[in-house]
């Protein structure tokens, strides 16, 4: 039993990436595992209008399956997490330059469901990452997001996951 299981916001390029149990390539096998992991621990997945959206476009089909195992057994976080036009108007002012703001806005779908949950983001995209990190100085509310890349070794996604998922301070967008 997971202590303290958490609402995790997942992005769908991991719903994309994760391959089925024969998949070896690093990408696929790495999605494939946090989300298996994901089901095993007693953590959720949310989901909201805009990420449901996404997912159905691009889920893979291990995804798929995986994702009606988790509605099953009352593992998804439905919320809602309508634009937070404040943040937007935020980002958009304190953004570098016009390629980041674009990247941000194509993401912040994903900081407002956190925001409204467990502040957690589970994403691939370090461009977009980066963005947010960067501004999350300017931008407060930002700053005790957690963002994990479950294909990225070095921060151990899975055991991570496997010990609580917990808000440490080195994960969060506002880390220096």
């Amino acid at each position: 039993m997971t202590k303290n299981p958490r609402c995790l916001v997942i992005d769908t390029d991991i719903a994309r990436s994760a391959g089925g149990l024969d998949a070896q390539e690093g990408r696929s096998k790495s999605c494939r595992d946090f989300l298996i992991a994901v089901l095993e621990t007693d953590h959720k997945v949310v989901t909201t209008e805009t990420i449901r959206t996404e997912w159905h476009k691009h889920q893979s089909r291990f995804t798929k399956t995986w994702l009606v195992s988790m509605v099953a057994r009352k593992k998804v976080c439905w919320i809602e997490a309508p634009s937070d036009e404040e943040l937007r108007a935020k980002m958009v002012h304190a953004a570098k330059n016009e390629k980041k703001r674009d990247a941000m806005l194509k993401d912040i779908h994903l900081i407002e469901a956190a925001l409204q949950a467990d502040k957690v983001v589970i994403s691939m995209d370090e461009v977009v990452r980066h963005c947010f990190r960067e501004l999350a100085q300017a931008v407060g509310s930002l700053k005790p997001i957690v963002w994990v890349n479950p294909c990225k070794n070095d921060e151990t996604p899975l055991s991570w996951l496997q010990n609580g998922a917990a808000s440490e301070k080195e994960r969060q967008l506002g880390h220096q």
